[in-house]
């Protein structure tokens, strides 16, 4: 790729992330009272237990982080800690009835959303969308696992 490109996709990745406003802490997704980071421990819990270790790798955030996301969440009674029975030093970590619900109405909103955004593309434009983002994931994974073997 020439720098020019690189450097077009880099203002555009900048462009999005401003324009979702991920780096606004006073803009919160869908209107809610919940962090991105959140939104997505959310999803993580959605249809497993985890620990916070788990959850941390998950997200690919300090342990420390998640463990005050975590207490935010349980304190809004969308998270429970259970311990495990085969191990008692191990807390498992899932969604409460409360936050199931929360989950599914996020969710719902950010897939009508998504659709909003979509409208105005044809159905081969939004392929395309959709195909590229899938792209840029995999060569940033690839890339990322493979600066992982080098350390």
């Amino acid at each position: 790729m020439k720098r020019e490109e690189a450097l077009k996709l880099r203002k555009d990745i900048m462009k999005f992330v401003r324009m979702f406003g991920f780096m606004d802490s006073l803009k919160k997704p869908l209107g809610r009272p919940l962090s991105v980071s959140q939104v997505m421990a959310l999803e993580e819990l959605e249809s497993t237990k985890l620990t916070v270790w788990e959850l941390a790798n998950k997200l690919m955030l300090e342990r420390s982080s998640v463990s005050r996301l975590v207490d935010k969440l349980i304190k809004e009674g969308l998270v429970c800690r259970e311990e495990n029975e085969k191990n008692r030093r191990e807390i498992h970590l899932s969604l409460t009835d409360k936050g199931q619900i929360t989950f599914h109405q996020i969710r719902e909103q950010s897939v009508e959303f998504y659709q909003n955004v979509l409208m105005s593309l044809s159905e081969l434009e939004q392929k395309k969308v959709v195909d590229g983002f899938e792209l840029l994931i995999k060569s940033i994974s690839d890339l990322t696992c493979k600066t992982n073997e080098e350390h």
